[in-house]
């Protein structure tokens, strides 16, 4: 059963874990630790019965939902899971108050423009070779919520 719920100090482990494999930020187990203790900070997880297969989050700045991550395990990809997280995370900040949504994604990254692009994201800038490892441009995407 595929279910949505907010991360927990408990899914630390798994989800730095999954961050490493299929992530491309490579964020540390304290990074998200510290996300946890952020008041403007919403992260969430996707399982599938009690495995961890992504995770996804943003910060809420105002009426404004920051896309922050979202990672889909390798072999849920293509499936809609990744769309199933993002949906559910522009269907949470809408229920905060947020107007608006925002997010960088790798200039490289196909799939996931496409995925944005299909979630009514729009692209409305570009930041050079903000990504390392490899060096990538940002392309910056905004949607109305």
């Amino acid at each position: 059963m595929i279910r949505i719920e907010s991360l927990a100090a408990a899914d630390l482990d798994a989800v730095s874990e999954l961050e490493q494999v299929a992530g491309d930020v490579h964020w540390s187990r304290e990074q998200f630790e510290r996300e946890l203790k952020k008041p403007f900070s919403r992260f969430f997880v996707l399982r599938d019965g009690n495995d961890i297969v992504g995770y996804g989050g943003y910060w809420k700045a105002g009426d404004e939902a920051q896309i922050a991550n979202l990672v889909v395990r390798l072999e849920y990809r293509r499936r809609g899971f990744g769309q199933r997280l993002l949906s559910s995370l522009l269907e949470h900040a809408s229920s905060e108050g947020c107007g608006r949504s925002t997010l960088e994604v790798r200039s490289a990254n196909l799939a996931a423009l496409r995925l944005y692009e299909k979630e009514s994201f729009v692209a409305v800038g570009l930041r050079k070779k903000i990504y390392i490892n490899p060096v990538d441009d940002a392309v910056l995407m905004e949607k109305r919520l």
